[in-house]
């Protein structure tokens, strides 16, 4: 049975991929960085700084990828002052719903713990969430499992009775290794995703029931 519901945060939670690319293009600019499409999609669901490390091993880049970690995180951090980044349509809603049906919660991003604590407290989820974890937590990012099974040791749950919210391909993957049940987002801003290793894809947050979720485990 199905017990822990582990979020991603960009993307299922927040509709935030839109701003990220426009942030990281803007960035890419200014750095002289010839990125392609295919190459910035394939960082979805990957931590900043393995971003920047895997940037900086195909290109010339004199910054250090913590440098443009901090200077990206900073510019990210005024967009969402700014009231730029919106909740995902129906995210709300499920989440009380599962927490008033006491499912153990938890958000799992490759964004840095500093930045999941902001964003948290910015839209006033922190109850809702029993632990949290950060890419910058982690020595390896999503597509490895690190990440899922710390948050299954957090909540003391076997990695069979989690199910993982997804809408990167990196992230499913990382879910799937993880042997987790794994629910794929079609989040439209997130760009085109493989989804295909989830249990199921869904375009609409609403989708998401709790009967959904015991019908997978």
């Amino acid at each position: 049975m199905i017990r822990t519901v582990i979020f991603d945060m960009d993307g299922v939670i927040i509709d935030s991929e839109p701003i990220h690319q426009q942030l990281e293009w803007q960035m890419f600019h200014e750095l002289g960085l010839e990125i392609s499409e295919e190459e910035h999609r394939s960082f979805v669901g990957t931590s900043s700084n393995d971003m920047w490390s895997l940037i900086r091993s195909r290109h010339t880049l004199a910054k250090s990828p913590e440098e443009l970690l901090l200077y990206g995180r900073q510019r990210y951090w005024e967009a969402l002052d700014q009231q730029r980044v919106p909740l995902v349509l129906g995210v709300l809603e499920l989440i009380t719903l599962l927490h008033r049906q006491k499912y153990i919660l938890q958000v799992a991003s490759s964004a840095t713990r500093p930045t999941v604590d902001k964003v948290l407290d910015f839209f006033q989820l922190q109850a809702f969430f029993t632990h949290r974890i950060g890419g910058d937590e982690v020595s390896k990012s999503k597509p490895e499992p690190e990440i899922f099974l710390n948050a299954a040791r957090q909540s003391g749950s076997a990695p069979d009775n989690c199910l993982v919210i997804e809408d990167s391909a990196n992230g499913v993957k990382a879910a799937k290794r993880a042997g987790m049940h794994c629910i794929g987002y079609a989040n439209a801003g997130t760009g085109r995703q493989d989804l295909s290793g989830a249990d199921i894809v869904v375009s609409d947050m609403r989708h998401i029931t709790p009967e959904l979720i015991q019908q997978l485990g």
